[in-house]
C-alpha cells in the first residue's frame, strides 16, 4: 500500500487569540504553534525578546531563536536550563507528530548548528509546557523575574498563548511598565499590524 506524504497546512493564529494579544498592553504575550512557530505576538513581547517581525516567517520559531540568536541567548542568564527544557518540549511535540517534515528539518538544522541541541535531543527527555519562573537580563530595563504561563486554545489545541507576568508592585513589574512605554515609542508592533 502506498503511503501518503505527511502534509499539514501552515497555521494561522486564531482570530480570538489575535484580539486577545491586541488587548494585552501591559503583559508580554505571544502565540506559539507547532514546532514552537511564533504565529503572533504583541508589542511588549517584541520589546522583551526580539522584533519578531524582522525574522523571516520560515525561521520564526522560538526554539530556533534560543539556539541561533546571540541576543536571545544572552537575554537568559540561565540559558542552559531554558534551552534544555525547550528541547524536551519540542521532543514531546515531535512524538505527537511523527513524520512531520518541517519538524525533521528544524531538528536537523539545529542539530547541525549547535552541539548542545544535538546532545540534548539525543537524550530523549520530554517535558510539557507549564508555569515557569524565568530570569531575564534585558538590555534596556535590566534584570527581570517573570512568571510564564501557557494557555491552550480551545479552537486549535496546537496553538498556545504564552504570557509573562511580574509580581505586582515588584521591581520587575515596574520594569515591564517602563518597557511597555519604551516599546510604544520604539514603534514595535504586534503581528499583523504595520509600524
Amino acid at each position: 500500500m502506498l503511503q501518503r506524504p505527511y502534509r499539514r497546512a501552515r497555521q494561522k493564529v486564531q482570530p480570538q487569540l489575535q484580539h486577545l494579544l491586541e488587548d494585552l498592553t501591559a503583559t508580554p504575550a505571544l502565540v506559539l504553534g507547532r514546532r514552537t512557530d511564533i504565529l503572533a505576538w504583541n508589542p511588549l513581547a517584541a520589546a522583551l525578546v526580539t522584533d519578531f517581525g524582522q525574522i523571516p516567517e520560515k525561521h520564526r520559531t522560538y526554539i530556533r531563536l534560543l539556539f541561533t540568536d546571540p541576543a536571545v541567548r544572552k537575554l537568559y542568564p540561565g540559558w542552559e536550563s531554558i534551552a534544555r527544557t525547550a528541547v524536551a518540549q519540542l521532543r514531546m511535540e515531535a512524538a505527537r507528530t511523527p513524520g512531520d517534515p518541517r519538524m525533521n528539518t528544524l531538528v536537523g538544522e539545529l542539530s547541525t548548528l549547535d552541539e548542545h541541541f544535538r546532545t540534548w535531543w539525543a537524550a530523549h527527555a520530554v517535558a510539557r509546557l507549564g508555569i515557569r519562573t524565568k530570569h531575564l537580563n534585558h538590555p534596556v530595563v535590566g534584570r527581570l523575574t517573570l512568571h510564564g504561563d501557557t494557555l491552550t486554545c480551545a479552537a486549535d489545541p496546537e496553538q498556545r498563548l504564552v504570557v509573562w507576568t511580574a509580581e505586582p508592585g515588584s521591581p520587575s513589574d515596574d520594569s515591564l511598565r517602563l518597557l511597555a512605554s519604551w516599546s510604544a515609542t520604539a514603534g514595535l508592533t504586534s503581528s499583523g499590524t504595520a509600524a
